[in-house]
């Protein structure tokens, strides 16, 4: 399954907005409050199977809608279905029931911004839950949860030695699912199971440490990794699949949370990788991300003259933005005014000005001002030495 296209009209902060999806990685950026969020809330209520008052119709429309399309694989070769939906509800406390697309829900996985692993004392080993249509369908609006990913994991682990217990795709997908430790840090490797408590153990640089005891950003990328793999092992348990064949939708807001601009782009390369038949549609407000992305990955919005949202018209060439510096993504994409600071901007118009009124003496201050803000291997740093160099004699 896959998402081919989506309006929206009226949900929201937004009034009227058209998208294509390619079937690969997807891309939402912006400035806050255009919309990236919404359009995430939108794809999974297409799948929701409960009462669910997280859209509301924008305050300037009488009526909100959106009409979702997907392409689905059948025993005839490809199949497109469409559904549109209508959010006429404004107050906070409104729920709503619409009878969405229930059955692909299984195919729909979804990830909010929160995505924070605490220690969980396991007291026993708890069989696989059972997922169904209506559970999945509701993950779908929720987001997946982190709560059960230790469960699933430490029960793998257990029953791997035991003969019958786990089929190939399961024992496939444990040792698929054991590597991710180390996916962007190699340093990071599993060790064991270890206690009553059957915590999980892993190997650093550092010495051996709880898996909880990771850092946040760390954590942030194997909640994703192996939410995504307990979840498809837990839903596809009839025709169990590995989980590099996953062909449905995974939804994951804020990409980057936590993580330091280094691993945002390799977390982004790393799914890709690990399940190349998936779509996923995310959101990011981070350039070290949108830098890595080839020019069909990128969906990027902005606001027309009248302050509604619109697709920004980039006019990238076949690299995308990958030969762009993270400053220029900033300003151009992201629609931020400045990358400098209030007081290096003001310290440098009044360097200008004094240069302009041959002012020797604040020339020099503001020229030993600016050089204890500046890189010292910024090329300005240089260019200004020179202007003041006949000021120094």
């Amino acid at each position: 399954m896959k998402i081919k296209s989506l309006v929206i009209d009226g949900i929201a902060g937004i009034q009227h907005l058209e998208l294509c999806f390619v079937d690969g990685i997807n891309v939402i950026c912006g400035v806050n409050g255009i919309g990236k969020t919404t359009i995430l809330d939108v794809v999974s209520d297409a799948f929701n199977a409960d009462v669910s008052g997280k859209l509301k119709r924008n305050a300037m429309s009488k009526v909100g809608k959106y009409v979702v399309e997907i392409e689905t694989e059948t025993d005839n070769g490809l199949s497109v279905d469409r559904k549109e939906v209508i959010i006429d509800a404004f107050q906070p406390d409104t729920n709503f029931y619409h009878g969405t697309w229930q059955k692909y829900a299984e195919k729909c996985l979804s990830f909010g911004i929160d995505r924070d692993i605490h220690y969980i004392k396991l007291d026993h080993i708890a069989p696989d839950p059972k997922r169904g249509s209506y559970i999945s369908g509701k993950m779908a609006v929720d987001g997946i949860s982190s709560d059960d990913i230790k469960s699933w994991f430490v029960n793998r682990y257990l029953f791997l030695g035991k003969e019958g217990s786990l089929s190939q795709t399961q024992i496939a997908n444990f040792k698929f699912a054991e590597k991710m430790f180390g996916i962007l840090d190699n340093t990071v490797t599993f060790k064991s199971v270890i206690g009553s408590s059957f915590d999980i153990m892993l190997s650093t640089d550092r010495g051996e440490i709880y898996f909880e005891y990771l850092s946040a950003g760390y954590k942030s990328c194997i909640y994703i990794i192996l939410g995504i793999i307990k979840e498809i092992e837990y839903r596809f348990t009839e025709t169990p699949i590995y989980v590099q064949d996953f062909d449905g939708v995974i939804l994951i807001d804020e990409i980057e949370l936590h993580l330091h601009p280094t691993w945002q782009a390799e977390l982004v390369r790393v799914l890709k990788l690990i399940f190349p038949k998936t779509q996923f549609i995310m959101t990011t407000h981070s350039p070290s991300v949108l830098q890595s992305l080839e020019k069909d990955e990128i969906i990027a919005l902005g606001k027309d003259h009248t302050g509604k949202t619109v697709l920004k018209e980039l006019n990238l060439g076949r690299f995308g933005l990958q030969g762009w510096t993270l400053e220029e993504i900033m300003k151009y994409v992201m629609e931020m005014p400045e990358t400098t600071t209030m007081l290096y901007q003001k310290t440098l118009e009044r360097f200008d000005d004094a240069m302009n009124r041959e002012e020797g003496d604040v020339i020099l201050e503001q020229y030993h001002l600016l050089k204890e803000m500046l890189h010292p291997d910024n090329p300005l740093c240089r260019l200004l030495s020179i202007q003041i160099a006949e000021w120094e004699e």
